[in-house]
């Protein structure tokens, strides 16, 4: 990957750490739901502007079609579960809404992540990084299911937690760690 489309990717992933921590953080009660809805809509917004530009310009083509498709839409349902979030914030809906959103989009990120493994055929690219952050992902995906929209409120702070720590890790790190080899995917793992 160019460092141009390497530092789009980062920023992306950046942005969406930034929510995560932050979410968890409410969810935690420690930041406001408004505060943490105003930072959904902001993300949400930017997020989905920078992959409209990367899409418009194919700026992930060394990966192959496929690979950029289903990076496109996995980094959609991120950031139109952002702008969700922050619509039921500011309705004062119950989250209910997200919750079923984050049952769908779990289920395309766990396929998608099983594609990167070549569990599910060999038309992605063999990628562990992004099949593990996808199966990550898919994780956080259905706690959000299992919190909001069935309302098992036991599970608030496993998703909260689980948001902080694997979730954040995985999708700052693998960034980071990319960045450091030059943007090189795949041959580390």
């Amino acid at each position: 990957m160019e460092s141009k489309e390497a530092v789009m990717l980062y920023v992306i992933l950046a942005l969406a750490t930034l929510f995560l921590v932050v979410i968890s953080l409410m969810l935690l009660g420690k930041v406001p739901a408004k505060s943490m809805g105003a930072l959904a809509g902001i993300i949400g917004v930017t997020g989905s502007i920078m992959i409209l530009y990367m899409a418009a310009t194919d700026a992930l083509s060394a990966f192959g079609p496929t690979a950029t498709f289903a990076a496109l839409i996995v980094a959609f349902m991120f950031f139109m579960l952002y702008l969700l979030v922050a619509a039921e914030v500011f309705t004062g809906t119950d989250f209910k809404a997200t919750g079923w959103y984050s049952l769908v989009a779990g289920l395309f990120v766990f396929c998608i992540g099983l594609g990167f493994l070549h569990v599910l055929g060999d038309t992605l690219p063999l990628v562990g990084q992004f099949g593990t952050m996808f199966l990550v992902w898919a994780g956080a995906f259905w706690l959000i299911w299992l919190v909001f929209a069935l309302g098992m409120t036991n599970l608030t702070k496993l998703l909260a937690w689980y948001l902080i720590i694997p979730t954040v890790a995985i999708t700052i790190f693998w960034p980071i760690i990319a960045f450091t080899n030059y943007g090189v995917i795949g041959t580390w793992w």
